[in-house]
């Protein structure tokens, strides 16, 4: 079974899909959607997406409108997001911020940033729920000890 950690890339342009994959390497399992409408689709049919790369300006569904679906059904708890576009307005980074996702990257790509991006909130992501799953077993386990 592979146990490389799934990447959804959701970006209208195949190009930057393709630069995304290429500075990333072999390292992960990658996803891909051309549209906000294929993101939902492809999040609502493969649990455990570990994090999705999002651009903004899409046709037919923009990634402000992925976000408010995953908001809405609480699985941007559970994905972490990180926004991508040309796009450098505080403003619109803000508004991202404040719809859930954990970081912004900007093009053209630097692939550094990128690798360490994306690097960084896996690690954060994983630990974080290493840590959930252990707060889990201990309170299953007062509670095991505690029925004794």
């Amino acid at each position: 079974m592979d146990k490389r950690q799934k990447i959804l890339i959701v970006d209208d342009s195949k190009f930057n899909r393709d630069i995304l994959k290429e500075i990333l390497g072999e390292t992960y399992n990658y996803l891909e959607a051309e549209n906000g409408n294929q993101a939902i689709q492809i999040i609502g049919e493969n649990i455990g997406i570990d994090l999705m790369l999002l651009d903004i300006n899409m046709p037919q569904m923009n990634g402000f409108e992925v976000l408010k679906i995953m908001k809405r059904s609480q699985c941007i708890e559970e994905t972490p997001v990180i926004m991508i576009s040309s796009e450098e307005s505080v403003d619109t980074m803000r508004e991202a911020y404040e719809m859930g996702i954990t970081d912004y990257i900007t093009r053209p790509f630097d692939s550094v940033i990128v690798k360490k991006r994306v690097q960084n909130t896996l690690s954060l992501y994983a630990n974080q729920n290493h840590l959930v799953n252990v707060v889990v077993d201990q309170i299953y386990e007062k509670e095991e000890n505690n029925n004794i």
